[in-house]
């Protein structure tokens, strides 16, 4: 691996801890004001933003193991 790959590598990992904390403020941001419905046959609203930040969430842990084979895959590279 080339240090501009290593290099590149760590930026990418660095701007997915990034990405992965901001989704989470955005997720308490949300959750924090979202107003329970009333009645039994309507859709959770709280349920499904969680749902969508944890689907999110999912997603970046995906890219993060991706990347961190693409690291091991090219050279050695310390842990992302």
């Amino acid at each position: 691996m080339t240090n501009a790959s290593e290099r590149h590598i760590i930026a990418i990992a660095s701007m997915l801890r990034t990405l992965r904390k901001a989704v989470e403020e955005l997720e308490q941001l949300e959750l924090h004001q979202v107003e329970p419905l009333r009645g039994n046959q309507t859709v959770d609203s709280k349920q499904s933003l969680t749902q969508c930040f944890s689907s999110l969430q999912a997603s970046i842990e995906e890219i993060e193991d991706l990347l961190a084979t693409v690291a091991e895959a090219t050279g050695d590279i310390g842990k992302l």
